[in-house]
């Protein structure tokens, strides 16, 4: 079929089908990839595609409750190409406007970063001398005053996590109907990475209701 013939069955298609009108002069025909809605279209998926993506990654940490509600607001509509988004996310929805004045101080800030300094040198030294995964936890009875709030180090951490994962979003492959799988049930297993290999903790599975059939 040729390009002319598509558009023209298209057309009668839609007319007779769904009563609609198609104007060739506004519509494109015959592309691979397609911008719909923040969003990249295509044979092989959909792309996260933001209109302003580096008004996104260079972005500094919110001076304010409103405008961090602003940053999540932004990711949310993508979250779902955003492996851990409700993780990340959760850390800053805890914080609250007292706490983005604490941290907006500049001997704050520069605390914050030492900490985390600290963090990435610990957690390499640990991997070199133990050959697995380790990670570092705040003491959060720590009386020490020169110590920040741990909830502040972990803000700042899911803040530069998500910037980052917002920047390298996957393209996540079409839903593929036609495969074959179980209709009266469900199954899944969880899995825990140990020295670089997953291995599984627990199976489950049941069978659906009739409410979930299809």
């Amino acid at each position: 079929m040729t390009g002319t013939n598509y558009v023209t069955e298209s057309k009668v298609y839609s007319k007779r089908v769904w009563n609609l009108s198609i104007s060739v002069v506004k519509s494109f025909w015959g592309m691979a990839k397609v911008e719909y809605l923040g969003h990249k279209v295509s044979h092989s998926g959909l792309e996260a595609s933001p209109k302003d993506l580096s008004a996104l990654t260079d972005l500094a940490f919110p001076g304010s409750l409103r405008a961090m509600q602003s940053f999540l607001g932004s990711l949310n509509y993508y979250s779902r190409f955003i492996e851990a988004y409700a993780i990340y996310a959760s850390v800053l929805y805890e914080l609250r406007e007292i706490d983005f004045a604490a941290m907006m101080k500049e001997a704050t800030q520069l605390r914050i970063q030492q900490v985390l300094e600290e963090e990435d040198i610990d957690r390499s030294r640990s991997r070199e001398d133990q050959g697995g995964d380790y990670q570092k936890t705040l003491d959060l009875e720590a009386p020490d005053p020169t110590k920040v709030d741990p909830r502040w180090v972990h803000a700042q951490r899911s803040f530069s996590a998500l910037k980052t994962r917002i920047a390298t979003t996957p393209i996540l492959r079409h839903f593929a109907s036609d495969r074959k799988a179980i209709v009266v049930a469900i199954s899944g297993s969880l899995m825990q990475e140990y020295n670089q290999i997953y291995y599984p903790v627990m199976f489950a599975s049941r069978t659906l209701k009739l409410n979930e059939l299809n």
